[in-house]
């Protein structure tokens, strides 16, 4: 494709002309060409449907600075509930920028999803987990003070515990 300047564009229309004083297409290129030497050929499709592609945009996407990027990061680390949009506005960067920065440090914006049901999977899961359990178990590296027995209960992000089969939520 020919990147054309709109000086470029008024030129073909010109050579077109209005009217009963109009070129063949093939003519409209001949004179094109012979115009400007300098440019790739043009086809007889870009006169007859007057379509080109524009001229590449002079300014690049915004490019963050190292300091941008690290504002992000200790934002998000800092306050790791606030949604990418809320950090976007507090950080005067914008939302594209902030998804852009997140996966070039290995982090990874999710959405929880609460769900009452079992998932196809989720017994092969259990499986697996009581297997590695039994396994730092009898390799003597499990620390009783690391593990968290929940008793049924939902965690949120914003640290509310809501315990079922009682009527009580308990925040933190």
């Amino acid at each position: 494709m020919v990147y054309l300047t709109e000086m470029h564009k008024l030129t073909i229309l010109q050579m077109i002309g209005y009217g009963d004083r109009t070129r063949t297409q093939a003519e409209v290129v001949r004179l094109f060409q012979e115009k400007y030497p300098e440019l790739p050929p043009i086809s007889q499709g870009t006169v007859i449907s007057g379509t080109w592609t524009w001229k590449l945009k002079k300014n690049p996407p915004n490019k963050l600075s190292d300091d941008q990027k690290l504002d992000v990061i200790l934002m998000l680390e800092e306050h790791p509930h606030t949604s990418s949009r809320q950090t976007a506005s507090a950080l005067n960067i914008s939302h594209s920028s902030i998804l852009r920065v997140l996966p070039e440090n290995q982090m990874h914006p999710y959405k929880l999803v609460p769900t009452n049901e079992l998932a196809e999977d989720d017994f092969d899961r259990c499986i697996l987990f009581c297997e590695q359990i039994m396994q730092m178990i009898d390799d003597n590296t499990l620390q009783i003070e690391n593990v968290l027995f929940s008793d049924e209960s939902i965690f949120t992000l914003h640290a509310k515990i809501v315990v079922t089969g009682r009527d009580k939520i308990l925040t933190g």
